[in-house]
């Protein structure tokens, strides 16, 4: 968000600058002349590009960041990365087994390609309940959900997003709060509403602290950390990968034989190594990935076929990195 007010400032700056040059003397004297010296005769030449210059910085300003964009989180192929995906099967908190999730947040099955995002914290009449139990009643939340992922396979974006503001009304706890925020965040996430899924994401993270379920927490913690990184508010991610680093380090240590929460931790130690090498921490972020490459070496061993390109993203990644520190 600082990023996007200060391109938008830096845009209008450099569109005054431009007009400036181009009227020295204008709004009735109110300007000062601005002496371009030997570049005098080329005074609307260079007020022109100005001019050009800040409206484009403007314009980029405004667009919204995708999981591919300007962002650092284009910039690297992550261990099971993927296009940004909305899945809303299961309407309980991950278990500590199924902690393998990519870097586009949770597993995923529905991709969603929407041709134009539709606004989900818009004010809104509040949308005709569809499904068959009314609101409070018992399984009316789990109901909606089902709907939820129902509009998202078949590409339905409105209805969607009406389903998505209807079941925070629908939730009866913290527990179903923090699932609908969450449903927020990814549908949001998914659709390139990088704000409004950080919004969604942190209000998933205050919801699952006061819960005090360790796993939710840790998907909680990732997703703000990736749209963190995303924009490249990097200080927020680390702080929100440190954490959930620490809880997939405890989950490994209480169940050593899970071969996906292995992966997850692999998973969170690339993922802060990749914030820290963007903060210029390249010792860390190298140091991190050494520890990520023995967990994907032994997780490779144990099954080729369903870690054996996690071993090779992971090596390939500590040879860029390798190499960056070596330079």
């Amino acid at each position: 968000m600082l990023g996007r007010i200060f391109g938008m400032l830096l845009g209008l700056a450099l569109g005054g600058v431009g007009y400036a040059i181009l009227h020295p003397g204008g709004l009735e004297g109110r300007i000062p002349p601005i002496p371009l010296g030997a570049f005098e005769t080329l005074r609307f030449m260079v007020a022109a590009v100005a001019m050009g210059l800040g409206a484009i910085i403007f314009i980029a300003a405004l667009m919204p960041k995708g999981p591919g964009g300007s962002g650092g989180g284009g910039k690297k192929r992550r261990k099971g990365s993927a296009p940004i995906t909305v899945d809303f099967t299961d309407s309980a908190p991950m278990a500590a087994h199924d902690h393998g999730s990519t870097h586009a947040h949770h597993e995923a099955q529905v991709v969603a390609a929407a041709p134009e995002p539709v606004a989900v914290a818009e004010a809104a009449p509040e949308p005709e309940v569809h499904s068959g139990a009314p609101p409070g009643a018992p399984g009316a939340f789990a109901e909606a959900r089902r709907e939820l992922h129902d509009h998202t396979r078949a590409e339905r974006w409105s209805e969607a997003a009406d389903s998505v503001r209807r079941l925070s009304s629908l939730a009866g706890d913290d527990h179903e709060r923090r699932i609908a925020a969450q449903d927020a965040g990814d549908f949001a996430r998914a659709q390139g509403l990088t704000d409004q899924a950080a919004d969604a994401y942190d209000e998933a993270l205050t919801y699952a602290r006061q819960i005090g379920e360790p796993a939710a927490l840790a998907d909680a913690l990732t997703n703000v950390g990736d749209v963190a990184y995303e924009e490249q508010r990097l200080d927020t991610a680390v702080d929100a990968y440190e954490e959930a680093l620490a809880l997939r380090r405890t989950f490994v240590q209480g169940k050593p034989a899970d071969l996906a929460g292995k992966r997850a931790l692999s998973l969170a130690l690339e993922r802060l190594a990749d914030a820290r090498e963007d903060r210029g921490h390249r010792t860390r972020a190298l140091d991190l990935y050494k520890q990520s490459l023995d967990i994907s070496e032994a997780l490779a061993s144990a099954d080729p076929v369903a870690y054996g390109e996690d071993l090779a993203v992971t090596r390939r990644r500590l040879a860029e990195l390798e190499a960056k520190v070596l330079a």
